[in-house]
This record gives C-alpha cells, structure tokens and sequence, in this order.
C-alpha cells in the first residue's frame, strides 16, 4: 500500500521533470514581425502587362501560384498567416522559419570547403589593393556573320546566359542599345558564340576557332560574337505611379534599363528588367525570357535527356516585384538578387550594404514575405576607414551595390569521384560592386568583390572577396598606370596605359559546355566549374570574361556571423 501511495506522488513530478528537459532545449522560434492581410489589398496587386506576340503557359491562376511557389491556393478566401512549424520549406507552403538556437555562442559554421578558398593567390597591388587574376577580358561584337553590313550601334552593360549543351549556339547575350538622340531605351538580343585564334583554340575547352573575318571584329585574342541577327527586346512600357524631385525625369521615358538574365532553381530562364513601377517611380519586373524570344522555347524543350516541353513558365507576362509591407517600399528600385534554394522556392535579396541586408520570399505573382533577415546577424560589408577616405582615391559617400544574379554553387570538385551534391555543403555567390564617387556624386570607379551566403534558411553571409577583383589585362581608374599595373612587371617593359574607367560587372554565369542532366542544374555548379563574367565599360562598351569558380573565390574574409546571445537574457 505505501509503495502504491509514494508512486502516486512521485510519478506526477517525474513527469513534470521530463517535460521541462523536453522543452528547456527547444530551439527559440522568431515569429515574423506582420502577418499578411486577409485579402490582396489594392497596395499588393500584382500587375502583368502582356506582350503583343503568342506563347505558351499565358493563364495563371492562385492554384498554379500555389503549385510553383509553394503558397497555399485559397488564398483569396483565408487569413495569409505564417504558421511556424518544422516542415520542410519546399513543402510547407510557407517561408521557412528562422530558427535560433539559445546558447552563449550562436555563431554558425563555416563549411569546411570554402575554409579552403580563404587563402589568397598572390600579394595584392600594393597601390590598388587589388587583387589581379590571369584571365584576360575579351571583346563582344554584335555582328553577326549573316549580316550585309556591320552593326554600327554602340552596345554596352551586356548580360550573358549560357544555353543548354544540345543547342546550336552557346550564349544569349542581351545588350542596351547607346541612344541615338531619342528617349527611348533600347536593348536587343542575339544568340553568340565563343572563338580563339586556331592556335589558342586547340587549348582551351568547348571553344571554336576565329575565321579572319572573326578576328577583324574582335581582334588577335578572339571573342563572343552574335551568330543570329540582334532583335529588339520588346517588353512594353510600364506606366509610373509617382515620380518627384530629381526623379521626374524618368517618368516619361519609355523602355526598360539594366536587364539581366538567369535562370531559377526551377530552370526557368528570366529577364530581370528596371522599369518605371506601378507604386512609384521605377521599380523591378521580371518576364520569362521564352515570352519575348519564343525560338528559346524550341531549345529548351529538344532535351536529348528529357522529353516534353521545358519548365513551366512562372512569369509568362511582366511582373513586378514587390518589397512587404508597402511602407517599405521605395522611389526607385534596382539591384536586387533573386537565388533559389530548391527547385520550389525563391527569394530575393533586396539590400546588401554594411548596414542592412533585406530577404523575403517570393510567394507568387511578384508577391513577397515581409523581411525575413535573420535579426542577429552582424554585418559582413565594411565602409572605408578615415585612413582610406583621407587619400585622394575614396569619398566618403561611396557606397555597396549588388551587381549581378546569383549563382548555387555545390562546395566540391564536379570531376572528384567522392563529391556528391546531395550530401555537399552549398552556397550562394554573386558579385558586388564598392561605387566610388567624386565629391558631386558622380561615379569614378567600381569595385569588383565576390559575396557568398549559406543556401540555408535564415541564409546568413558567409564571406566576402578580401580585396577589390582585376582581371588579367584590366585598369583601375584613381591611379596611375604605373601604379595600376605595379604587380604585373612585364606591363612596365610594354609602357601600357590605363583603359576602362569604368567596369561594371553585369552578370554571371555558368559557362557552356556542361553536360547537366536536367534544366534545374543550369544556375547550379561545382568548384572546378567554370563562370562566364559579362563587364560593361564606360557606358560604351562591353566585354566579357571567363573564370574558374574556384579562382574567382579565393582570398575571402569570413564574415562575423552571429551576435552572441545572453542565454539568461534570452531566458526572460
């Protein structure tokens, strides 16, 4: 009896003891900051402007939204709350949830991999600091050989794509047109091809040999020349909310700027456009790239390796972006990255400075989460110290822009027997510019780093380019030639000059020739992957380059990580 008696009483309080161990280690969940209204409100509409030409896949409805972004499909008729849970990200029909452990010493981990990539090739330039890689920069012509006569516009800030490994050409390339004495922004498009002189040719993978008159365009080195006639890019005009001040100008200048091309985790190839915006004065809109050059349509669907058409169009019509809440938005948008961590989700990455970094999920038609950065991140980017501003080349108003799209990049070698991308540490990188400027505000130089964060929920910065990037054959603007080309000492025996005042990176990309599997593989790479970099110069040109992943990621600094958290504080 008193045995019965005392496990009566003892049993309640073991239970209790097991539930508070259950629980005391649970991780802290950060609910997000606003939930989303009930219904799409006037603010949050998304709008689509459709295209003169036919083509596939125009009718979306909130149940395809709901199958290709993950979002719930009556959404309409419920609350469009964030549930927090545990479920996969690819399958729970919301953002992931950012999920912070409680310890004294909350800083994430560096995957062993790209602890590999910290260690520098070479001293930078002592006067520059940059750091100077040997792949040289190539010209673009937008020749084709079919033409009559020579393309005699002026082409510049190009952004480059590689198309599939079974297409007849390597590369789409959509170029801004210099305008002529008219408002109107123009931009065209052609499918190109890489050549090299025939002795250079033999040496270097995937690459076709120049004929003369390749090289009359080119020059000795060789180059990326059209194959098809350039064509207009025909998105239509986007009518703008409100522009004020400075900014009025841009409301009544018809055509887009700043294009870029990439493709998703879904493999869909997208135009990225700035375009004036239906909430303000200019904004950000993407389109399927199929919609505006349906003969891309016929190669992406020609897979030797899959049958059937290619993936389903998520943008059929232009689409803008949206940032969450409407509060946050602002007059003018640019630059924004878009990275996919799965073949089910998207997200964009508004802001990257080294004082905010924005993140929100996509969830259908340009609609996004609210912010979704995790709040304890510390800040990777670094301003100028006094020291530097003090000198003749920084002001102290430069600033951090993003450039170019991102890339997923599998963190081992593509030809090691031992790597497997489904077991592999992965990130995403992209390339960012320092804009440096004189004292009215005007650019004088951009500087080339490349970025790298986690492709895991809350997708926290990982590292960063120790030193701003050269290519082989490249000037910086600020100093002397002799002190630009300081760390190449054949440059001084050549007397060469400085070029390029201005080199801005575009985009990048995975480079041709890969034999991928499926369309979800072509914004994905190894380590030993090669990336194609599109460069504009000075507004009036444009030039590419090519460059080992691996090479491109060396000498990175690792970004702080975390905040610590107080575990007592975080007990209260």
């Amino acid at each position: 009896m008193a045995k019965t008696l005392v496990r009566r009483i003892l049993l309640p309080f073991a239970l209790l003891i097991l539930f508070y161990t259950a629980f005391r280690n649970t991780p802290v969940v950060l609910q997000p900051s606003a939930q989303y209204p009930k219904h799409l409100g006037k603010h949050q509409e998304p709008l689509h402007v459709p295209i003169s030409r036919p083509f596939v896949n125009t009718s979306r409805t909130w149940d395809h939204w709901a199958a290709v972004d993950g979002f719930p499909s009556n959404v309409e008729s419920k609350p469009m709350e964030l549930e927090i849970s545990n479920q996969d990200s690819e399958t729970a029909g919301v953002p992931a949830p950012v999920i912070l452990p409680v310890s004294h010493n909350s800083q994430r981990s560096i995957p062993q991999a790209l602890l590999g990539q910290l260690e520098c090739p070479r001293a930078p330039n002592r006067f520059t600091s940059h750091i100077r890689l040997p792949n040289l920069l190539y010209n673009i012509s937008m020749s084709p050989r079919s033409a009559v006569l020579r393309e005699e516009r002026t082409f510049w800030n190009p952004t480059i794509f590689a198309l599939p490994y079974w297409a007849k050409n390597q590369y789409i390339i959509v170029s801004m047109v210099t305008p002529d004495g008219g408002a109107l922004r123009r931009n065209v498009l052609c499918e190109a091809n890489i050549c090299h002189p025939k002795s250079a040719a033999s040496t270097l993978t995937h690459e076709r040999s120049c004929s003369e008159d390749d090289l009359g365009l080119l020059g000795p080195s060789g180059g990326l020349r059209c194959m098809t006639a350039p064509i207009e890019v025909t998105v239509p005009p986007t009518p703008a909310a409100k522009c004020e001040g400075r900014e009025q100008v841009f409301a009544d200048i018809p055509g887009f700027h700043d294009p870029r091309v990439f493709y998703t985790g879904r493999g869909e190839p997208i135009l990225m456009i700035s375009s004036q915006s239906q909430y303000a004065c200019i904004g950000l809109w993407v389109i399927d790239l199929r919609a505006v050059y349906p003969e891309l349509e016929g190669t992406l669907a020609s897979s030797p390796k899959r049958l059937g058409p290619g993936p389903v169009m998520s943008y059929p019509t232009l689409t803008e972006l949206t940032r969450n809440p409407p509060s946050s938005r602002r007059s003018y948008e640019k630059n924004w990255v878009m990275f996919s961590p799965s073949s089910s989700s998207s997200y964009l990455q508004y802001d990257l400075t080294s004082s905010s970094r924005t993140i929100a999920q996509l969830i259908g038609g340009g609609l996004t989460t609210p912010n979704m950065t995790d709040p304890l991140e510390e800040p990777c980017l670094r301003d100028l110290t006094m020291e530097e501003i003090a000198g003749s080349h920084y002001n102290e108003n430069s600033t951090w822009h993003q450039a170019t799209p991102s890339l997923k990049l599998v963190l081992c070698s593509r030809s090691n027997s031992t790597c497997n991308p489904e077991t592999a540490d992965t990130v995403f990188f992209a390339i960012i510019h320092r804009k440096n400027v004189n004292a009215l505000g005007l650019p004088v130089r951009y500087e080339r780093f490349v970025v790298v964060w986690s492709a895991a929920p809350p997708f926290n910065m990982l590292a960063i380019s120790r030193h701003p990037i050269l290519m082989a054959n490249e000037t910086t603007f600020s100093w002397t030639a002799e002190e630009s080309w300081d760390d190449v000492p054949e440059a001084l025996l050549e007397n060469r000059e400085l070029w390029g005042r201005i080199t801005y990176t575009t985009t990048i990309a995975y480079a041709w020739g890969r034999e991928e599997k499926d369309f979800r593989e072509k914004g994905t790479g190894h380590l030993d992957d090669e990336v194609i970099l599109s460069i504009g110069v000075d507004d009036e040109g444009q030039v590419y380059t090519k460059v080992k992943v691996s090479e491109l990621l060396q000498c990175l600094r690792v970004c702080p990580g975390r905040e610590q958290v107080n575990l007592d504080e975080s007990e209260d």
